[in-house]
Order: structure tokens, then C-alpha cells, then sequence
């Protein structure tokens, strides 16, 4: 028989939370899976004899279980990077477009993975490159994004798509999505939405100076580079969660991931469901 190694990904968990990762942890341990924690997680059992895992590990899983909101979520996918092991995501976090409530059907759950009667979908990831500037785990799932830093003043974002010049972007920042972050930050700046199948990114000005400025989507085979000008010699790059101070000047290259996120759904899995719940869209809120 096969042995079946899975790791589960999460912060230090309390209260309720603890007792339902405890009936998780029984329900896999009676199917045979043998569990490694991250090391946060791992605080949770801290008198338990329980293993964590390295990011040697993450290719011999058969899946990763993200414990928590989209936050973990991405904090997993950079742990996974090119390894593209598969994520279940379970939501006990606040919004989660991109994890589960699969508490009360988790065996089920796990008898359609052992049966192979899922959806697994590819998400695209973001990558930055810097020339004068190695950055490690350089790709993101929903977003990179370049914003100002040490000063109140705009700051100025060049933009070239494939060598040919679009605009000068005089903003609090710019925002490059993915069709799986068009429902996080880009969106909140305006951006539109994009399902998840769409091969594009999407350029989004963060409170541009020019109000005629507006999102732009491009195909994700687009080779983007901009150049950034700021009063202060700083500036913030975000990818996700994860942030980096760069000086001005270098020349930022943006660019679809040559790798994926494989991420692990029910059967009936429908995005246009999530819009409505997650969003409330045509619900009467008034009542």
C-alpha cells in the first residue's frame, strides 16, 4: 500500500478551532495519511509527538491542507512554489474565496481525493524579477504590487508592456492581478473581476492622479517592465502578503509564473456561486 503523506499548513490555532483540527487530524489518521505540521502549527501540539515539514517535503505529499482564510491560503502557495503539490483549502478564516467550509462533509471529502472524484484547478501565479536585486519566492498568487514609501508625494510608474511604452502612472502605486487576485486588492482599486479559466492580467492604478487612468487587462503572455521614480529613494514591492523595500531606479520585470497552483475543489465546484455568496451579489440587504 501506498503511503499517503499529506502536510497541513496553518497559524497557531485556539478554542474551537482546536477541537475541530483535532477530529480533522483523527479522521485522516483513520484513513491511513501520515500528517506533518508547519512549524506554527506545529505550536498548537506542543506536547504531542507530531513532525513538521521542510520544503524538501512538499514534493512527496499527495496534497497540502491549508487551515485557515485566503491569507493562509497564499502564505501556502509560496511555501509550495514550484513543487505545485495540490491544496484543499478549509476556511475558518473570514472571507475565504479560495478555501472551504468542509467540516461537516471532510470524510467525504476525502473519499472523492482517494477516488479521484474532484476538480483540480490551475491558477496562475505573477512572477518579479529585479536585475540589480535577487528576491527570494518572487511570485505571487493574486498580486505583485509596487507602492510609494517614505513620503506622502505620488510616486511615478513607467510602464512598458512587451518594449512598447503604455503610460506614466502618477498614483499611490500600481497593481499587477491575476485572474484569482482580480477579487482581492486590484478590486477594491477598481479593478474588474476575472473567473479563474482567464488568460490575462489585469493593470490597476492604485488613487491615480489622472482619473482618466483606469484598469487595463493584457494577455498573461505580456512581458511587462517599469520603471519606478519616487521623491524618497524607496518603494515597497508587495508579493501577496510579502513585502520588499527596493530602491529607485531598477527596472522591475513582470511576468506569468512558469509554474502553477494546483488547488483541490469539490465535483460541484462553481465559481459563479462564490461571486454571489461571498459578494452578496443579488441579494436584498435591505431585509
Amino acid at each position: 500500500m501506498k503511503t499517503k503523506k499529506i502536510g497541513i499548513n496553518g497559524i497557531k490555532i485556539r478554542g474551537e478551532n482546536r477541537k475541530r483540527l483535532k477530529s480533522l487530524i483523527q479522521c485522516l489518521e483513520r484513513k491511513g495519511y501520515i500528517i506533518y505540521f508547519s512549524d506554527k502549527l506545529l505550536q498548537t501540539f506542543k506536547n504531542e509527538n507530531y513532525k513538521s515539514y521542510t520544503s524538501e517535503n512538499l514534493s512527496n505529499f499527495l496534497f497540502i491542507i491549508s487551515l485557515g482564510g485566503d491569507g493562509t491560503l497564499l502564505n501556502t502557495v509560496s511555501q509550495i512554489g514550484k513543487y505545485e503539490t495540490k491544496i484543499l483549502g478549509i476556511n475558518i478564516g473570514k472571507l475565504g474565496f479560495l478555501s472551504y467550509d468542509v467540516y461537516t462533509f471532510f470524510e467525504k471529502m476525502l473519499d472523492d481525493i482517494d477516488e479521484k472524484k474532484f476538480t483540480l484547478e490551475e491558477r496562475s501565479l505573477v512572477t518579479i524579477d529585479v536585475k540589480e536585486k535577487k528576491i527570494e519566492k518572487n511570485f505571487a498568487l493574486n498580486e505583485i504590487s509596487v507602492v510609494k514609501k517614505d513620503s506622502s508625494s505620488m510616486i511615478r510608474i513607467h510602464c512598458y508592456i512587451n518594449e512598447k511604452f503604455l503610460c506614466t502612472y502618477w498614483s499611490d502605486g500600481l497593481i499587477i492581478s491575476t485572474p484569482t487576485g482580480s477579487t482581492g486588492y486590484s478590486l477594491s482599486c477598481g479593478g474588474p473581476i476575472l473567473t479563474p479559466d482567464t488568460k490575462n492580467l489585469i493593470i490597476t492604478p492604485i488613487s491615480p492622479h489622472n482619473l482618466g487612468l483606469r484598469s487595463l487587462i493584457i494577455s498573461d503572455d505580456s512581458k511587462i517592465k517599469l520603471k519606478v521614480e519616487s521623491e524618497g529613494n524607496n518603494y515597497l514591492v508587495s508579493l501577496d502578503s510579502r513585502s520588499k523595500t527596493l530602491k529607485k531606479d531598477q527596472d522591475l520585470l513582470i511576468s506569468k509564473s512558469k509554474f502553477n497552483a494546483n488547488l483541490i475543489h469539490p465535483d460541484n465546484f462553481d465559481f459563479f456561486e462564490t461571486l454571489r455568496k461571498k459578494l452578496n451579489w443579488g441579494y436584498d440587504l435591505r431585509n
